[in-house]
């Protein structure tokens, strides 16, 4: 199924627009005295675009080792289709006592 042009560059634009909104810091409080030097999220925006959590693709090759094993197996015959509407579970009440 392919996607209409417009969602496409939409699609686009907002994966184009998320590292920079990610590397956006927000300018220090000046109306508040003292030094904002680590506590003004600088270090929330570092930690969340640094490279240190990323794989090396060995992770992608295994799930992809596993495309095979998603497929959908065809029935072996005829389904009978009067014996699959029977009901999977028979409730069973207590013995009379």
């Amino acid at each position: 199924m392919l996607l209409p042009v417009p969602a496409v560059v939409l699609l686009l634009i907002g994966l184009i627009a998320v590292a920079p909104l990610a590397l956006a810091s927000p300018p220090d409080p000046l109306w508040v005295g003292g030094l904002f030097d680590a506590d003004d999220g600088d270090d929330v925006v570092l930690a969340v675009t640094s490279a240190d959590g990323a794989t090396d693709g060995a992770t992608l090759d295994a799930i992809k080792a596993l495309w095979p094993v998603l497929g959908a197996v065809p029935p072996a015959g005829p389904i009978d289709r009067a014996r699959s509407a029977l009901p999977v579970f028979h409730g069973r009440a207590p013995p009379i006592a």
